[in-house]
């Protein structure tokens, strides 16, 4: 059994591939999103999901969200984001992002981890058995650095990852899959537009082949930034009226958590109230916000967020080779898109209406379910032909970007590169890779360094030493060389800046591990008290009964009382649950 993940800046959706149909696995809780929320408490416990999302107002120092907009992200990169979260955001020594909380620094990719081991976790109680593999879906514009960040932390979470998908082309799958038996050829646009980031594709569908002709996005675009945006509203007609709360955490929660909800309602109402109570002043003269946000003004406010988004449609139909009138449907992904100001300007863009009969939270999961089926054997085959979404290439002099695999390159793809030296008896030539479309390397991210060394002694020039860069159908960047005079081949590891050390990988591991014994057993814990208390009233009546061994009912309904009222150990509770149940019997 393979899952289907779609791990969300915001929610996590996990689907399977049952009886030939994909369908979404509830949460532990009986929910189909998971809030992609973790608290760490200072006891070392941890909780994700509903009752991590609830210490937000609480604790919005200590409560862990959008990881995903800093998963894999050098921390200089990502200070335009600071502002999205409450909890500090601090750069590691390796130059990435990392979580403080009680002086302990976490990485996105542990809070990812978290996440995804909750979602493994109700897949095995929903299955009944153990999981150890999935499909992990990703922005399409995530570059190498994100997407192994992105398997580290399923690899943390006890997942095997057999392919990483691009967020559009799975919805473009589900696509597929919805409009089996009445297919004709046809171009999709797949509109993503996430708690966190952006993507559209431009896919070709004929038969079961899924043809992505080109792919756009932005990482730093999502529903938190117009959270943000209303949030700053707030704040200003806080302000207006003499109070600043801009440094007051809890306050400031309570608005996002308040922007986030009129954004939401703002999608079915023409206005929406506004009102917190008690949002500061003192004790004498209490403050309580009281505004209204109607549509028109929230349309306003994110337009240039909407903007972006269709200036990105427009040039992944330039880079595809077509126009708007190519598009034959407009799939809608990511709960983002469900505002009304939203699926106006893509119909206009493609000049048509957006398809509505799919549910933009989980589609990209169903997707990737799909595909997860497919690889298992479980499902119809689907041939997925997906594209590189950044171009990668190495610095050459004067700090230029060249490109040795376009964007838009068919995947899997691989160029080979000659690299010989620059002065006589050199034994090492160091080759630094890049993603991006700059021709700057300044502009570009970089995937890291590596060295080949060992080359034969010789003059400046008389080296041959072929470099093959391989990009595999997850966009996962893979490197080789072979030394064309001696015919020696080996594998280059491209040491990334902000790649985890295999000590902090095992460390992370064996945390989660510890984490999942320590939840499980809770919920053992649980599960066995709820059992214990159900049987008293059976035991009470049963004691009154004159054909009924009235001593051993009492005795057992005693013991179950004093085990309610001590901590006992589980092993304890597991073997009076057996027994109780034996004297019900």
């Amino acid at each position: 059994m393979i899952l289907g993940i779609d791990l969300g800046t915001t929610n996590t959706v996990c689907a399977i591939l049952e009886g030939g149909e994909a369908r979404v696995i509830p949460t532990l809780d009986g929910r189909t999103l998971l809030p992609s929320v973790v608290t760490f408490a200072r006891t070392g416990e941890r909780n994700v999901g509903d009752v991590a999302r609830r210490q937000l107002v609480v604790h919005p120092e200590r409560t862990l969200h959008s990881a995903k907009r800093f998963i894999g992200r050098r921390y200089k990169d990502a200070t335009a984001d600071l502002g999205l979260v409450q909890y500090e955001v601090v750069e590691t020594r390796s130059g990435e992002c990392g979580f403080r909380v009680d002086g302990r620094t976490f990485s996105p990719a542990e809070v990812s981890a978290a996440v995804l081991q909750r979602v493994r976790q109700s897949a095995e109680q929903h299955l009944g058995m153990p999981v150890t593999r999935a499909v992990i879906t990703v922005p399409a514009h995530f570059d190498d650095r994100r997407r192994q960040a992105t398997r580290d932390a399923a690899n943390i979470a006890g997942l095997e990852v057999v392919r990483v998908l691009n967020e559009p082309t799975a919805a473009a799958l589900a696509w597929l899959r919805s409009r089996k038996g009445a297919m004709k050829a046809c171009t999709l646009a797949v509109y993503d537009f996430g708690g966190g980031t952006f993507d559209v594709s431009i896919v070709r569908v004929e038969g079961d082949v899924a043809e992505v002709r080109a792919t756009h996005g932005d990482n730093a675009l999502g529903g938190s930034d117009i959270d943000r945006e209303i949030e700053a509203w707030l704040l200003a007609e806080v302000r207006a009226d003499g109070l600043d709360l801009a440094e007051d955490k809890v306050a400031r929660q309570r608005l996002r958590d308040a922007a986030e909800a009129a954004k939401i309602d703002l999608s079915t109402m023409a206005s929406v109230d506004i009102h917190l109570p008690f949002l500061g002043g003192t004790p004498e003269r209490p403050y309580s916000l009281v505004r209204t946000l109607t549509r028109a003004m929230l349309e306003a406010r994110i337009a240039p967020f909407v903007a972006r988004t269709i200036d990105a449609c427009r040039r992944a139909l330039q880079e595809a080779g077509m126009v708007a009138a190519d598009i034959d449907e407009v799939v809608l992904a990511g709960g983002s898109s469900r505002i009304p100001a939203v699926r106006a300007a893509v119909g206009a863009c493609f000049g048509r209406k957006v398809d509505l009969t799919l549910n933009p939270d989980d589609v990209v999961a169903l997707g990737a379910a799909l595909h997860a089926g497919a690889l298992a054997g479980d499902g119809a085959p689907v041939t997925l032909l997906d594209v590189t979404s950044l171009a990668l290439g190495v610095e050459v002099a004067g700090g230029r970007f060249a490109t040795l695999i376009p964007k838009n390159t068919l995947l899997p793809a691989q160029r080979t590169q000659m690299v010989t030296t620059a002065s006589d008896n050199q034994a090492t030539v160091r080759i630094h890779v890049l993603q991006g479309e700059s021709p700057r390397v300044a502009d570009n991210t970089s995937l890291g360094q590596f060295e080949l060394s060992g080359i034969a002694a010789g003059e400046k020039g008389a080296a041959r030493i072929e470099v093959t860069f391989a990009v595999d159908t997850s966009g996962i960047v893979n490197v080789s060389a072979v030394d064309t005079r001696s015919g020696a081949r080996r594998a280059v590891a491209i040491k990334a800046p902000t790649a985890l050390r295999d000590d902090e990988r095992a460390r992370m591991t064996r945390d989660a591990t510890e984490a999942d014994a320590t939840a499980r057993s809770r919920r053992e814990r649980t599960t066995l008290v709820a059992e214990l208390r159900s049987r008293l009233p059976a035991l009470d009546t049963a004691a009154a009964r004159a054909d009924f061994d009235a001593a051993e009912a009492e005795v057992a309904a005693q013991r179950i009382r004093d085990a309610l009222a001590a901590d006992l150990p589980l092993q304890d509770l597991r073997d009076l649950a057996e027994w109780s149940a034996q004297v019900t019997r």
